[in-house]
């Protein structure tokens, strides 16, 4: 399973439309994958999204959701919602509590779309969740 991270862009799309568009278990569709030339072409059903919206013009930058690949052609993106999505999109992780992983994510490159996210990467922003939203470690 490949791990994906989503960003957003509050001047694009706001945490409001964000808010009352995504919900837990519906798929939504048609998002675009960004303009860059580096969009990663192995996007598959099943793999794992983070959805991230990006300090830059954001009110409250953090991880707002993750969730499911139901599908991908390369510039458009569908996907579902997973628990605690409906949570995180009004307490959403902190930017700042995961910006050392996110930056070693987008290697450089913060003005893409989407971006590969290896298994340590997912282990720590997993963790990042759990405290956030359980006050749990795993």
């Amino acid at each position: 399973m490949a791990c994906w991270l989503y960003q957003m862009s509050a001047k694009k799309y706001s945490h409001e439309q964000y808010r009352s568009e995504v919900w837990e278990g519906v798929v939504i569709q048609n998002w675009f994958l960004g303009e860059s030339k580096r969009k990663p072409k192995e996007i598959k059903s099943g793999d794992m999204i983070i959805l991230l919206y990006v300090r830059t013009n954001a009110k409250d930058p953090g991880i707002y959701g993750w969730g499911i690949v139901t599908w991908c052609d390369g510039e458009w993106i569908h996907f579902r919602p997973s628990h605690p999505s409906d949570y995180l999109k009004m307490n959403p992780v902190p930017e700042q509590e995961v910006t050392k992983v996110i930056d070693k994510i987008r290697g450089g490159m913060p003005e893409g779309t989407i971006f590969p996210v290896d298994y340590e990467e997912l282990k720590q922003i997993r963790q990042k969740v759990a405290e956030h939203v359980y006050g749990i470690s795993l």
